[in-house]
Formats: C-alpha cells, structure tokens, sequence
C-alpha cells in the first residue's frame, strides 16, 4: 500500500527531503514538504518526515497530527506508530502514547525498541513495576540494547544475585559498540555496582560514562562563563518598569528553579497536591521566547520583555486553566532577570542544596538532554555550581525580596514547617494533602520520577560521603574560591 502511494513521487524528491532533514534545514524542508503535500496527499512519506521535522522544531502538536495522517492512510504503518508514540509522550498523553506503542508492538511483536519506550511511559505515569517488566521484555528480546539495561538500572535497586550483572559484564566488554552505547553501559553498570557496594569499582565506570558523554558533546566551561557574564553585564543597569497582570487573567506562574538534582521535582509535587496549582514539569516556554531575541548582542529593551511575556503567556495558556501554575525548569535561574520583569507578580522559589550532594547526584546521572553538558566531568560540574551560587548571588542584590529561598535539607527535615512557610509566600491557603506528595498521580518526567512517589526521604544530602576518596577533583574544586 505504502509503496503504491510513493510511486508517483521521484527519487530525487525523497532523497532532497532526506538530505535536508539530515542536515537539519527543517524550515526549508517544511515548506517544500507541504507543497509537495497538495499534490501527493497520500503520500505517507511526505507525511512522516513532515511530522519528524515539526518534531524536532517542538511543534509537537502539528507533529501528532501528522503522524496520525500517516497512520490512518496506512494502519500498518510501524514507524508512524512508533513517532506518534515518542511525540504523545513528550506532550505528555502517556496513556495514549502507550497506546500507540502497543499498536507498533502487535504489528512487530519482536522490536524491542517500543518496549523500552512504553518502559518510559510507564515509569513516568508512576506504574514503576510496569514500566521495569517492559525494560526487561526490551532486554530479552534484543540482548544488546544499551539505553534498556541503563533504563533498568535507574528503575531498581539492583541485587548481587540480578541476572542483568552478568548481562551487563557480557556485554560491557563486547567489541564495537558504539560510543553512545558504551556510555549507558557504563553507567548502567556503574549504579549497580553503587547498588551493591562496589564503590570503586562503580566510579571507575561512571567516570568512563561520563568522559565518553563529554566527548560527544564537546562541552567547554568557558563557554557557560562567557553566557553567565553577559547575563551580569546586561541586567547590572536594567530597569524596566512592566504592568502588573490582575491574578485573573492568566494562570499565575510559579517558577522553580536551581541547579538540577537539587530537590526542584520534590517540591513541584509537594505544590501540586494543592487545589489551586497545576504542576506543568520542565516547559521550555521560556528558553523558547528569549532565544527569539538577540539579547547576548543588543541591549535589553521593554519590547524584549513585553514579546517574551506574550509568547511565554501564549503557549501556557495552552496547557493549564489553574489559578497557578508552576514551571519548574531548574536552568531558569539564569533568566531570573527576564522572569522578573516580564511577570512582576510571578512567585520565584530558588531551592537549594547541599553542594557536593548536588554535583554527585547530577555527575552520577546520564542525562540525554545536551543542556546539561557541564554535569559530565568532576571540574566542570563543581565549576558550573560556582557559577550558579554567583548569579544567584547577583539575582538576590538586584532583586531582594523577589525570590523565596527554600534549603532542601530543611524541607526533608521538617516537611511541614517548610511547607506552610511556601504556602505562606504563595499566598495560598493550606491543604492538607500537600503532605501526602507521595500519593499524587501527575505525571512525572524528570529523573526524580520514582523518588517523588515515596514519603519524604531524609538524609540524602549525606549519601555523598561514601564515596568521597574517588570525588576529589570535584571536592577540591568546589572548595577553590
């Protein structure tokens, strides 16, 4: 059927559109993609790499729909399924991501891929037990699949007599793997061998994971110092005056933010559990609109601010109707300069953590997303911290009384006290089931996916400690002024 409905559009053609969606002209392939669409309606090629493109671009609801089209010229269209999976999963439908999935699974039962993706889902819809059966389907059906054997790891506590060890060890030492294969690997390998107390043998193979990850991206701190500078020089003079919005108007955002892995998951959930506030995770809204103005070239102006604000309050309104919503992009620190005059009755939480248990917990990590390329070498990471604790310090002088400093470690410690003192900065009145965090089905897509579905855990800030011998350069490091 797909082969019927290809053969009126020409080789060249699909081989252009290829090229440029390889070489990530997507805007280019896009308008030659649609225009080809009017004369080829059914062509689900067209269709497919039009949904990818938009993907890529995040425009993630026209990309459901082309899938969906792709899907419905040919049911039996594998891949269509499997892309309408990954995009109603990163919009955040879960339920029929896993739908779509299944789907892909009946029409190719033995592709271990779509396990570990419906694995994903699950886990994040806090069906842990679920999403663990579906990494090891992934792993039995195809034995090499790196990314499913990390999936897993990061899922469970791993005991000294799991099968996956000696899996893992098998194929750990295999010969040609590829780079971004031996990374999950090794870092896989290395949390269960901090599982099963191994220490040193488990930072032998996270430092492998991460040297091969830092490879890959090519990250430089200069780069992130050079960012963080101008992000100093262009608010040190700024002062723009923005009308404040009637609490009516818009669903009121609350902004959380500090370095990854320092305890922003938890606090979300804990204010999520309130009537009145819609937990919206990690949006991309902001970095979105402020990359639309060429801020690091040209001073700051009120027309910045005012179309950062439009095109943030934009896509909001897309996703929560509640009284409050809370953004909780732990990177956002940075644009607390822009937060605070593009939404001057905005609620800013800067939740902090102890720093070493911070740099661990992101160096231990092997995160996908290329944002966080400064969490893959000891110097770089405890650096970056540095930088943070500075602009923070910068954000705290130029804005005092803005933003809400909220200590982690005081917060599992004495959970309610904390909590009705952030209630209390929100002014929102208290809700008991705020302390029943645990319990709250939202979804979650962060690493901290399965900790936030556990009562409140004290003491985690200390955990670092035992591995202290094998993270001097980090230690040393955060200690240098």
């Amino acid at each position: 059927m797909k082969q019927n409905r290809e053969k009126n559009i020409s080789k060249d053609k699909i081989e252009k559109l290829t090229f440029l969606f390889n070489q990530g002209k997507l805007l280019e392939l896009i308008k030659e993609a649609k225009q080809l669409i009017l004369k080829y309606p059914d062509s689900i090629f067209l269709w497919n790499i039009l949904g990818a493109s938009n993907a890529r671009l995040k425009k993630l609801n026209e990309s459901e729909k082309c899938f969906y089209t792709s899907i419905k010229l040919n049911p039996n269209f594998i891949e269509g399924h499997y892309n309408l999976g990954k995009t109603q999963k990163e919009l955040g439908k879960l339920t029929e991501a896993i739908l779509s999935y299944k789907k892909a699974i009946e029409i190719k039962p033995d592709f271990a891929e779509f396990y570990n993706e419906i694995g994903g889902a699950q886990i994040e819809l806090g069906k842990i037990s679920e999403g663990v059966s579906s990494y090891k389907r992934a792993i039995e059906i195809k034995p090499d699949l790196a990314e499913a054997y990390y999936n897993y790891t990061d899922s469970v506590k791993i005991q000294i007599n799991d099968p996956i060890l000696l899996k893992l060890d098998k194929l750990i030492n295999k010969k040609n793997l590829s780079e971004k294969d031996s990374a999950y690997l090794f870092f896989a390998m290395g949390k269960a061998q901090l599982d099963i107390g191994n220490p040193e043998k488990a930072l032998q193979l996270i430092n492998t994971g991460n040297s091969l990850r830092k490879k890959e991206l090519k990250y430089k701190i200069q780069k992130s110092k050079d960012i963080f500078d101008k992000i100093k020089n262009n608010f040190k003079e700024l002062n723009i005056k923005n009308e404040k919005t009637s609490p009516d108007s818009i669903s009121q955002p609350i902004f959380i933010v500090g370095m990854p892995r320092s305890g922003t998951t938890l606090v979300e959930q804990i204010l999520s559990s309130h009537s009145s506030i819609y937990g919206a995770g990690e949006l991309d809204f902001l970095d979105n609109a402020i990359n639309l103005i060429d801020w690091q070239n040209n001073k700051i102006q009120k027309k910045d601010i005012i179309e950062i604000r439009k095109n943030y309050i934009n896509e909001l309104k897309k996703i929560s109707k509640s009284t409050y919503t809370t953004d909780k992009m732990p990177l956002n620190f940075r644009w607390i300069g822009f937060i605070a005059y593009a939404f001057p009755n905005a609620k800013i939480i800067h939740v902090k953590r102890d720093a070493m248990a911070t740099c661990w917990s992101n160096y231990k990590n092997n995160f996908s997303k290329g944002g966080l390329a400064f969490a893959f070498d000891q110097i770089d990471i405890a650096e970056y911290y540095k930088l943070y604790e500075d602009l923070m310090d910068f954000w705290q002088k130029k804005f005092p009384k803005k933003i809400y400093e909220l200590n982690y470690d005081k917060l599992t410690e004495n959970q309610e006290l904390e909590s009705r003192k952030i209630f209390n900065y929100l002014g929102l009145k208290w809700e008991n089931s705020v302390l029943e965090f645990h319990n709250n089905s939202r979804i979650v897509q962060t690493a901290s996916n399965i900790q936030v579905r556990k009562k409140m855990y004290k003491g985690s800030s200390q955990q670092w400690k035992k591995y202290k011998p094998w993270l001097q350069p980090m230690l040393n490091n955060l200690k240098k002024n």
